[in-house]
C-alpha cells in the first residue's frame, strides 16, 4: 500500500500556510512523525522560521536535509489544477527524496495499489479493490466503495462519494458532497462543483455544477417542520 510516513520519522514539509498547518498536525500529533523543517522556492521565502523550525529554500534543501536521511511531504495544494503540485513532486523525486503517503489513523484505506505523496484525511474509506495514483488530496469522509480508480494530483473535497467502478482520472477538482454514479469516468482537468450529481462520463477540461440554491421568501421555516 505504498510507502507511509512512520512514527518518529523525520519529515520535510514543502509549503507554508493553512494546508501545511493541517498536514503538519496530522504528521506531528496523529502519526507521531517529526516535522524538522519547511521549504519553499526562494522567490516565496519571506521568513527563516515557521512553527519553531527552520524554513529552507527548496533549491538548497538537499544541502541541509539530504534525501538519504529525510522524507518529504508536499504540504501545499497548488494552482492551475494542481500542476504546480505535480511539478514539485517531480522535482523532489529528481532530488532523490522519498515521498511517502500521509494517511490519518482514522482512515480505512485498504487499497492494494496506491502511489506516492497522497494526503488522506480522517474517516476516508477506500476499499481494497480500489486503486490510487500519486499526489492526491483526499479530504475527510470521502467514500470509495469498490473498484474505483483515482489517478494523479486530484483534489477530492469533503464527503465526495463514488459508486462502484467509477473513476477520476488526473488533475481534477471534485467539490464538497459530489456524488458520482457507478461506472462513470471523470476525465483529466475536470471541475465538478459542490453538490453535483455526476450521472454520466465527464469530458476532459469541462465544468459541471448543480442547480443553484435560492430562497423562498413566501415561506417560513416552520412550514417544513
Amino acid at each position: 500500500m505504498g510507502i507511509l510516513v512512520e512514527k518518529n520519522q523525520a519529515v520535510i514539509v514543502l509549503g507554508l500556510g493553512d494546508f501545511a498547518d493541517v498536514v503538519s498536525f496530522i504528521l506531528n500529533e496523529k502519526i507521531g512523525a517529526k516535522v524538522v523543517c519547511y521549504t519553499v522556492n526562494k522567490q516565496y521565502l519571506e521568513r527563516s522560521e515557521y512553527h519553531g523550525v527552520p524554513v529552507i529554500p527548496f533549491e538548497e534543501i538537499n544541502e541541509y536535509y539530504p534525501p538519504t536521511e529525510y522524507a518529504m511531504v508536499i504540504g501545499f495544494i497548488g494552482k492551475k489544477m494542481f500542476q504546480q503540485r505535480a511539478l514539485a513532486f517531480n522535482q523532489a523525486k529528481e532530488m532523490g527524496y522519498e515521498l511517502p503517503n500521509v494517511i490519518h489513523p482514522s482512515a480505512a484505506v485498504d487499497a492494494k495499489k496506491i502511489g506516492q505523496s497522497n494526503i488522506i484525511f480522517h474517516n476516508v474509506s477506500v476499499e481494497h479493490h480500489c486503486e490510487i495514483g500519486d499526489g492526491n488530496i483526499i479530504w475527510q469522509n470521502v467514500i470509495c466503495p469498490h473498484h474505483n480508480k483515482i489517478g494523479n494530483f486530484n483534489n477530492l473535497a469533503p464527503a465526495v462519494s463514488l459508486s462502484g467502478y467509477a473513476s477520476i482520472h488526473s488533475h481534477c477538482f471534485i467539490g464538497n458532497n459530489v456524488s458520482i454514479k457507478n461506472k462513470v469516468h471523470i476525465h483529466d482537468f475536470a471541475y465538478i462543483g459542490a453538490g453535483t450529481y455526476v450521472y454520466r462520463d465527464v469530458a476532459s477540461r469541462t465544468v459541471w455544477v448543480p442547480p443553484r440554491s435560492y430562497p423562498l421568501p413566501e415561506k417560513d421555516p416552520f412550514d417544513f417542520l
